[in-house]
């Protein structure tokens, strides 16, 4: 048994393939977010929101603090500063990590090159993805595409078509972006 099965939950590689998908995998290709408590103000909470929308809105770019900053008519800075204390994590993590996600979700049903997808996630090259994913999962992509079409039933079910939409738990947040 690997490292990574037993952080994630996956079953060891000599596991029989009717093992159920687990339950980490199913959370993130069903659209779910864990989200833990919140600290800050409500102003600091609604801008934190705001950054989660845009990152929701541009599901293929790489964000940049500057957007975001921009978009939301505050500095960079500020959203970095404000969005640790109230996440408890780094902007760049969080950004990254919703990229990571989607490839999660796509994965199983993707038919091409994983050089394509990793352009398609607007990381710098296959390499640079992999790399990213294994911090992130413990497995390189193909490894865990190989593993979710093996082990997760039906991999393009609603995972492929829910892609593209956008964070239910940003979304509720009904305070517009602010416009430059």
């Amino acid at each position: 048994m690997t490292n990574a099965d037993l952080r994630f939950g996956y079953p060891p590689s000599s596991s029989a393939d009717h093992e159920p998908c687990p339950a980490w995998v199913a959370r993130i290709m069903a659209g779910e977010n864990e989200s833990g408590p919140q600290d800050g103000t409500a102003a600091q909470r609604e801008l934190v929101a705001n950054a989660k929308r845009y990152v929701s809105n541009h599901p293929t770019q790489r964000t940049r603090l500057v957007d975001v900053g921009q978009a939301l008519g505050v500095s960079p800075v500020y959203v970095t500063d404000v969005f640790r204390r109230v996440e408890g994590v780094p902007f760049y993590q969080y950004a990254l990590r919703k990229r990571l996600e989607r490839a999660i979700r796509l994965l199983p049903g993707y038919q091409a090159d994983l050089s394509a997808l990793a352009l398609e996630l607007d990381f710098a090259s296959h390499s640079h993805f992999t790399t990213a994913f294994r911090r992130a999962f413990g497995c390189t992509p193909a490894v865990f595409r190989e593993r979710a079409r093996r082990v997760c039933r039906n991999p393009t079910s609603s995972a492929s078509r829910r892609v593209e939409t956008p964070n239910r738990s940003v979304a509720a947040h009904p305070a517009p972006l602010a416009t430059v």
